[in-house]
């Protein structure tokens, strides 16, 4: 094998990662997705593809719907095709909302901010409602807002992932059902990380994606709907401003998948389907209960290390943590220092993008992931002469240590 032989490493002057090489199936990526996809997920991802049209795809897709209809918690139907978070966004909007109809948009953050260009585009009415100081929305405060107009839907993150910042899902469900608005609700960043409820909360249509929480590679776009909405989809005797996400059409495919409207993103099915297999074997209350004790050894150690994180209290979201950037602190290079150390975080997002960094923490991050996280941004802190006013390390090991968390 060599014997020896001398391997000279040159460091590229124009980088600080001349060895990233040797580290890029090593680092822990902390970002808000795509996020570490499990080896069993990628095994699953490496079998011979197959058509959509073959009979033992067909089988797998139907397992696969019937699981992310347990997923999402409803007894309605569950979609899977080729796409992303963005158009399980855009699907659910161009499938509910007609010309004129007003809509409630409320914003956390960047990526629910887009719900209003969406309505735009399907000539709704949208009425927006903001709200970027750290809070997200509980069911007193909508149901306000719907009072005061005749709205047909609400559009809403259940976690905004530029900010970190969780809503009140259940109590504004109650809202919806009372005053029969549509519930439009984007879980993106919590789907398999925190529970999502689409009957018992009151939810119309739920959108996600499959890189997040569910912690499978990017490429599939994830939606979930009520049975009441299903018999709309039945009965709807008009054309939807979109071909390709039009659910009347992918209702025929999902009921029976040797119907055909797109080819169907196979290889990944595989992929979901294994991640969907782990998330039960795990158990959802376990998975739920994990993705909450790391998120507040998280939080913890950034407390202790005197940064400030953007959710308020009672608004932060298990899935990911934003964290404000003080003036002394260039996040630029904070991110590329800790990358050094093989760990990966966020820069911030939309109107945060310069002031903010994200750490991401869902899909399969363990005790010990979170430790290595956490060290090396102290570690990096203090190498920018940014000390810790406390030891972020103890203060995330005394979160874990009084948890049951193996």
């Amino acid at each position: 094998m060599g014997a020896g032989r001398r391997i000279n490493i040159k460091k590229n002057s124009q980088s600080n990662h001349w060895w990233s090489e040797l580290l890029s199936e090593k680092i822990l990526f902390f970002t808000p997705g795509p996020t570490y996809v499990h080896p069993r997920i990628l095994r699953a991802l490496s079998r011979p593809v197959e058509p959509h049209s073959y009979r033992g795809f067909i089988e797998k897709y139907k397992v696969t719907l019937q699981k992310l209809k347990a997923l999402f918690k409803t007894e309605g139907e569950a979609f899977l095709f080729a796409g992303s978070g963005t158009l399980a966004q855009e699907v659910m909007i161009l499938n509910t909302i007609k010309p004129g109809d007003r809509v409630l948009c409320l914003v956390s953050g960047f990526f629910s901010s887009r719900f209003k260009d969406m309505v735009l585009r399907a000539k709704g009415v949208p009425k927006v409602v903001e709200r970027l100081d750290g809070r997200g929305f509980m069911g007193k405060e909508v149901e306000k807002l719907v009072k005061r107009d005749n709205f047909k839907a609400i559009a809403i993150a259940h976690v905004e992932t530029s900010t970190g910042v969780a809503s009140y899902i259940d109590e504004i469900g109650e809202v919806a059902l009372k005053h029969g608005v549509k519930l439009l609700v984007d879980a993106v960043a919590s789907l398999g990380a925190m529970d999502v409820r689409v009957d018992k909360w009151g939810i119309t249509i739920c959108g996600s994606c499959s890189q997040k929480g569910i912690g499978a590679p990017p490429g599939c776009t994830l939606i979930a709907v009520n049975k009441q909405f299903v018999e709309e989809l039945e009965k709807r005797d008009h054309d939807v401003p979109t071909f390709y996400g039009d659910l009347k059409m992918w209702l025929n495919v999902v009921r029976d998948p040797e119907n055909y409207h797109s080819t169907q993103p196979t290889s990944l099915v595989y992929a979901v389907d294994e991640a969907l297999n782990m998330i039960f074997e795990e158990g959802l209350e376990n998975r739920f209960k994990r993705h909450e004790v790391i998120a507040e050894a998280i939080r913890a150690a950034i407390r202790a290390s005197g940064l400030r994180i953007f959710a308020k209290k009672g608004f932060e979201a298990n899935t990911v943590t934003t964290v404000h950037k003080p003036d002394n602190l260039d996040s630029v290079k904070l991110r590329s220092e800790i990358e050094c150390l093989g760990v990966v975080i966020a820069r911030g997002s939309g109107p945060f993008r310069y002031t903010t960094f994200r750490i991401g923490h869902m899909g399969w991050i363990t005790p010990s992931d979170t430790l290595a996280l956490v060290s090396s941004l102290q570690l990096t802190l203090r190498r920018m002469g940014c000390n810790p006013k406390r030891d972020m390390v103890k203060a995330a090991l005394e979160v874990l240590a009084s948890s049951t968390l193996r």
